[in-house]
């Protein structure tokens, strides 16, 4: 006997009443809503705690194997970038200077009172001419300007103040080129504006040139050797050269010591991903959340899918009465659920794609909605709701024949 195609009949079954149909897309695109906000929020934070290590311009990273995240202190001496600078293949190697625990930038309020507050920001320190940073929209001129001992630029998109506040104003106060504050108790002038964007760790960015940075940041502190140790070197290839051939001369030049590892700038991003997502709240929180919205949406789809059952008993019992397999009638009630994915899916990223465009307003952060986290989400909601349709086909197999009568 031909069996009727599964597919229509399917459609069919969930979608004779158009009202009731809806109200089931929207329980499953409440699901869907749920973990695309929880996986937006998570990879925002994860984004934003290694933007910095994307604006590096590197082709490979070195950095002490003992320093588990940027904010850590651990650095590795300057004496490795002058070897690596002798390596067969290396263009150049730079040194990058870190500082999250000393910097304090002093507000720079109008209002003389607001002034005396101070926040810890993130401070990188480097060689104007060097170009071992790639930071977006930088003032024209602006690199050359840190020649100037006292100067400094600044993130434009620094952690916002909560409201109220003026247009463009940081938790620092507002920030333009020109502006006179304190950082660490001695003067400096901002002298240009870059976009890079806060993070979990540090609410903005000042990049000072390396005699400033010393001079602020180092020398009060190890006044002996203020730049013996470097937090990150940057390493550019000659053009035409293997990465990978570079990279293990270096292992083999610097690295048989165990004081700096070589890594690429994907392997160090991943690095500072992977320490964030683990040693944190941020993977077990919002993971919980993911998991939470998953959970929520295989009960959705499930009472949705019981529920059709039992109001086609009769129609699945006729069926089974003339012949046709528990395979057949298992198969209409997987498309079903199938169909609820596609159904839910839809409308649920149209409302998870204003809800990050509501949060990036709201909070700064940098939700994106791409590809690969689109279809990540695409593929937990099949999930969901193949698994919903597997615990609903032990149903539709327990129909009797004689139900029909």
């Amino acid at each position: 006997m031909p069996y009727p195609r599964a597919v229509p009949l399917a459609w069919r079954n969930l979608a004779h009443d158009r009202v009731r149909f809806a109200l089931f897309a929207s329980g499953i695109g409440f699901a869907v809503v749920l973990m695309g906000v929880q996986l937006g929020i998570m990879n925002a934070m994860l984004d934003g705690n290694t933007v910095l290590l994307n604006r590096l311009n590197a082709d490979l990273v070195l950095v002490n194997p003992s320093r588990p995240a940027l904010l850590f202190q651990e650095g590795f001496s300057r004496r490795r970038l002058d070897q690596a600078a002798g390596v067969q293949g290396v263009a150049s190697a730079h040194p990058v200077y870190l500082d999250y625990q000393f910097g304090e930038l002093r507000d720079t309020a109008a209002d003389p009172r607001e002034r005396a507050q101070t926040r810890r920001l993130r401070v990188i320190g480097v060689d104007p001419a060097a170009g071992a940073l790639d930071l977006p929209n930088v003032d024209p001129g602006a690199w050359a300007k840190l020649n100037t001992p006292g100067t400094a630029l600044y993130d434009r998109e620094s952690r916002p103040r909560p409201a109220p506040r003026s247009p463009g104003e940081t938790v620092f106060g507002k920030l333009e080129p020109g502006t006179r504050t304190e950082l660490s108790g001695r003067e400096i002038t901002l002298v240009g504006g870059f976009d890079l964007g806060f993070d979990f760790s540090t609410d903005g960015t000042l990049v000072l040139g390396d005699r400033t940075f010393s001079r602020y940041l180092r020398e009060p502190y190890y006044p002996l050797s203020p730049m013996a140790q470097v937090d990150l070197g940057v390493i550019r290839v000659r053009p035409g050269a293997d990465v990978e051939a570079v990279r293990r001369r270096l292992e083999d030049a610097i690295g048989r010591d165990g004081d700096v590892v070589v890594l690429t700038k994907a392997e160090m991003v991943d690095r500072e991903r992977q320490f964030w997502w683990a040693s944190t709240p941020i993977g077990f929180a919002f993971g919980a959340g993911v998991v939470l919205g998953f959970v929520v949406g295989m009960v959705i789809c499930y009472q949705i899918l019981s529920s059709d059952v039992a109001d086609h008993v009769a129609e699945y019992a006729t069926l089974k009465a003339i012949g046709y397999p528990n395979r057949y009638l298992s198969l209409v009630v997987m498309q079903e659920s199938l169909v609820l994915a596609a159904a839910g899916f839809v409308p649920g990223m149209v409302v998870t794609y204003g809800a990050y465009v509501f949060l990036s307003d709201l909070s700064a952060m940098p939700l994106r909605l791409t590809p690969g986290r689109v279809g990540l989400i695409l593929g937990l909601t099949v999930m969901m709701c193949a698994a919903s349709g597997l615990l609903a086909v032990g149903k539709v197999k327990k129909v009797d024949p004689a139900d029909v009568f």
